[in-house]
C-alpha cells in the first residue's frame, strides 16, 4: 500500500480515528474540574482565541450556535446562564464511578455522547471526500446491501449534490416517505435500524436500562400532558405561549411575592414544574438510597459504626484533593477506596470480607445520596434561578419560530402522539412471557416501535413544510449550512489535522514510530472487524431472520469500550483495580435501588451473551501508547494554538 509520510493511508486513517476517539471523550471529562468552562471560548469567553476544548468548541460554534432560534439568544444565556450551571456542577465534585464501583447514570450519559459526536468531529476535522464518479440508481429497502451503502450515498448527496433541496421540496408535498426517492427511503430505513438499535442498548443491554427506564416512566407520569395539549389549542400564539409559560415555570409562594416586591433578596421561590419534575425524580432515588444506608447502619454484623461515621465524614469534610489522592493510592497500592479511607483516618479497625463489602456498599449509597442533592441545589433551588432563566431566554428566542409552527401544525396532536409514543416504548421495554421465561424484547421489537409511529414525524414535518414556508426557510439554510461543513478544507489536504498528525509521527524517533505503528495496525483490524460485525447484524434485522439481541453500529462498540475502560475500586480491601467490563461491576450496575437485586429485561448474563453471540465481543486493541505520544499534539494542532 502506498505510504504518505511514513504512513499508509489506512494508518493514517487508524491514527486520526484514535486520536478523535480519545480527545472528544478526554474534553467531556475534563468538565468535573471546576473552572474548565472558562477557558473553552466562544460563546462563554468571547475574548479567548485557543480553547481548551477544541473539538467540543468547534461542534458547538459550528452546528450548536448557528441553529434557528438559538442562534437569536442573548449573550446572558450563555456566559451567565450555562456557564455558572456548569462551573456550578463542577464545583459540586459529583461523584466519581470509581468510588462508588458502578457506572451510573451519568458515566452513561457522559460516554454515550462521547462516542456519538466524535463521528461529526471527524467529519468536520477531516472532511468527506467527494466522490467523482457518483452514479444514480435504485435502492431497495429489502436488500441490506443497499441499505447500508444508501447512508454513505445519501451523505454524498447532501453534501456535494442537492438531496437537500429535494427533501425539503419533497416534504412540503406529502407526509408519505414512499413518495420519497428510493436512496432517501433505503436512508430513512438505516436510520430507523440504528436509532433502534441504540434504544435497545440503552434501555435492555445496558446495565444502566433499568434505571433510565424508571426515570422515563417517573418522568412521563408527571407530565400533564392533557393540560399541555389544551394550551396548545389556543388560537392566539402569545396567549398560549404565555399560558405554556405558566404551566412549566411559574412559581407561587410568599417568597416569590416578597422578592418581587424587594422585601427580601435572594429567599427561597420555590420551585416550577419543571424544577419539581427534576426534584422528584432524584428524590426518589435518594429516599431509596438512604433507606439501605440505613439498613447497612443498623445491620448487626455491618460494619463498625466508626467506619460508617469515617466514610460520611470523607464524602462531606475532605477536599477534592485529598479524595484524588486516596484514588491514587488505592490505584497504586492495590487497596479499596474504604481500605484506603480507613488506613489514612485516625482509626485502626479491622473488617471482615461481609463487613467490608457492605462498607463499599455505604459509601456507593451515601455518594449516591449526596449528588442527587447537590444536583437539585444547583438545578432547583439556586437564587437566582438560571435555569427558569435560561428557558425564558429560549422561548424568547424560539418565540417567532414557535409562533411560524403553531399556524402551520396542530400541535395538540403532536403532543398526543409523543405521548403515545412514550407510552408505547415503554411497554415494550419489558420482558414478556410467562413467570421464569421471560423474553426480553430484540432489536426488531424496537424497529417496529419506529415503523409504528414515523408516521405521526413524517407527518409533523410535512405540516410545517407545506404551511410554514418562513420556518422551512430557516431550517433549509441551516441544513445547507451544516452539511457543508463537511466538506474538506479548502486549504487542501496538506492542511488537514490528518495531514499534520502524520507530519508529527514523522518527528518521532525511529524505536516509537514502531510502536505507533503496530497499535495502529492493531486497530485497523480492528475497525474492519467492527464493521464487519455491524454489517451481518442489520443484514439480520432487514431479512428478519431472526431475533436479534445485540445491534448494529459501531457506535455501540465505541460507547462500550468507553464504559468497559472505566477505572474503579478493587472490590477487596487488597485486590486488583476493577473496570466498568468486569462482571461485578456490571452486576453492581444493574442492581435495583429498593431491594438491591438485578433487574430488568434482561440479566447481565444474558446481556453478556447476548453481545457475544453477535460478534459484539470484539477484543479492544491498545493504543495506550499512541495517545501518550502524539495525544497532546493533536489537541494542540485542531486547537490552532
Amino acid at each position: 500500500m502506498a505510504q504518505t509520510n511514513g504512513l499508509t493511508a489506512t494508518q493514517q486513517h487508524a491514527l486520526f480515528d484514535i486520536l478523535t476517539h480519545h480527545e472528544t471523550y478526554q474534553e467531556i471529562s475534563d468538565f468535573r474540574q471546576p473552572g474548565v468552562i472558562a477557558e473553552y471560548g466562544p460563546p462563554f469567553q468571547d475574548s479567548l482565541s485557543v480553547s481548551d476544548s477544541p473539538i467540543l468548541q468547534a461542534l458547538l460554534s459550528k452546528f450548536i450556535l448557528k441553529l434557528p432560534g438559538l442562534r437569536d439568544v442573548s449573550k446572558d444565556f450563555w456566559q451567565t446562564r450555562v456557564a455558572d450551571l456548569i462551573d456550578e456542577l463542577a464545583q459540586a465534585e459529583l461523584s466519581e464511578s470509581y468510588d462508588k464501583g458502578v457506572l451510573g447514570v451519568r458515566k452513561t450519559l457522559a460516554t454515550a455522547i462521547s462516542a456519538l459526536i466524535e463521528y461529526p468531529a471527524r467529519g468536520t476535522l477531516g472532511g468527506v471526500p467527494e466522490k467523482k464518479d457518483r452514479e444514480k440508481r435504485e435502492y431497495d429497502t429489502s436488500n441490506p446491501d443497499d441499505v447500508m451503502r444508501s447512508w454513505h450515498d445519501a451523505l454524498q448527496e447532501m453534501v456535494y449534490g442537492d438531496l437537500v433541496d429535494v427533501l425539503f421540496a419533497k416534504a412540503a408535498e406529502t407526509d408519505d416517505l414512499n413518495k420519497h426517492p428510493s436512496l432517501v427511503r433505503a436512508m430513512h430505513e438505516f436510520v430507523v435500524v440504528n436509532i433502534a438499535s441504540l434504544m435497545h442498548y440503552t434501555l435492555v443491554l445496558s446495565p444502566e436500562g433499568p434505571t433510565l427506564l424508571r426515570m422515563i416512566s417517573t418522568v412521563h407520569s408527571m407530565l400533564p400532558y392533557t393540560i399541555i395539549r389544551q394550551t396548545l389549542k389556543i388560537g392566539n400564539v402569545a396567549t398560549m405561549i404565555s399560558a405554556m409559560m405558566r404551566i412549566v415555570l411559574a412559581k407561587a409562594s410568599v417568597s416569590t411575592v416578597t422578592n418581587w416586591m424587594g422585601l427580601t433578596s435572594g429567599a427561597d421561590e420555590g420551585m416550577n414544574l419543571l424544577q419539581q419534575i427534576i426534584s422528584q425524580v432524584l428524590s426518589w432515588d435518594k429516599r431509596e438510597l438512604k433507606k439501605r444506608a440505613e439498613k447497612i447502619e443498623k445491620d448487626k454484623n455491618g460494619p463498625p459504626k466508626e467506619v460508617l461515621t469515617e466514610l460520611r465524614s470523607w464524602i462531606t469534610d475532605r477536599s477534592r484533593a485529598e479524595h484524588e489522592e486516596c484514588r491514587r493510592q488505592s490505584k497504586d497500592q492495590g487497596m479499596s477506596i474504604v481500605a484506603v479511607i480507613m488506613a489514612t483516618s485516625s482509626h485502626s479497625i479491622e473488617m471482615n470480607d461481609d463487613q467490608h463489602a457492605m462498607a463499599l456498599e455505604y459509601l456507593s449509597f451515601q455518594l449516591g445520596v449526596r449528588d442527587r442533592q447537590e444536583i437539585i441545589r444547583v438545578m432547583c433551588r439556586r437564587n437566582p434561578d438560571h435555569l427558569t432563566a435560561g428557558v425564558r431566554d429560549g422561548v424568547d428566542a424560539y418565540t417567532p419560530m414557535i409562533r411560524h409552527v403553531h399556524q402551520a401544525v396542530n400541535l395538540s396532536d403532536t403532543v398526543w402522539d409523543f405521548e403515545r409514543f412514550l407510552t408505547d416504548m415503554l411497554k415494550m421495554s419489558k420482558a414478556t412471557g410467562t413467570k421464569g421465561s421471560e423474553k426480553p424484547p430484540s432489536v426488531e421489537d424496537y424497529v417496529d416501535l419506529l415503523h409504528r409511529h414515523q408516521a405521526s414525524s413524517h407527518k409533523f414535518l410535512h405540516q410545517v413544510a407545506k404551511n410554514g414556508k418562513e420556518v422551512t426557510g430557516w431550517w433549509k439554510e441551516y441544513v445547507r449550512m451544516a452539511v457543508a461543513q463537511f466538506k474538506p478544507d479548502e486549504a487542501g489536504a496538506a492542511g488537514s489535522p490528518r495531514e499534520a498528525m502524520a507530519s508529527a509521527f514523522n518527528k518521532l524517533p525511529a524505536s516509537e514510530q514502531k510502536e505507533v505503528q503496530a497499535e495502529l495496525d492493531a486497530w485497523s483490524s480492528y475497525l474492519d472487524n467492527l464493521h464487519a460485525a455491524s454489517a451481518t447484524r442489520v443484514a439480520s434485522i432487514i431479512k428478519r431472520t431472526g431475533s436479534t439481541p445485540y445491534g448494529p453500529g459501531a457506535y455501540l462498540a465505541r460507547w462500550q469500550q468507553l464504559l468497559d475502560a472505566t477505572v474503579i475500586t478493587p472490590g477487596t480491601v487488597k485486590g486488583q483495580v476493577r473496570y466498568g467490563g468486569s462482571k461485578s461491576v456490571k452486576e453492581d450496575t444493574r442492581k435495583d435501588l429498593v431491594e438491591g437485586e438485578q433487574v430488568g429485561a434482561v440479566s447481565e448474563a444474558q446481556a453478556e451473551k447476548a453481545i457475544n453471540s453477535a460478534g459484539g465481543d470484539i477484543e479492544v486493541p491498545d493504543v495506550g501508547r499512541t495517545v501518550e505520544l502524539l495525544g497532546a499534539k493533536f489537541r494542540e494542532i485542531i486547537a490552532g494554538a
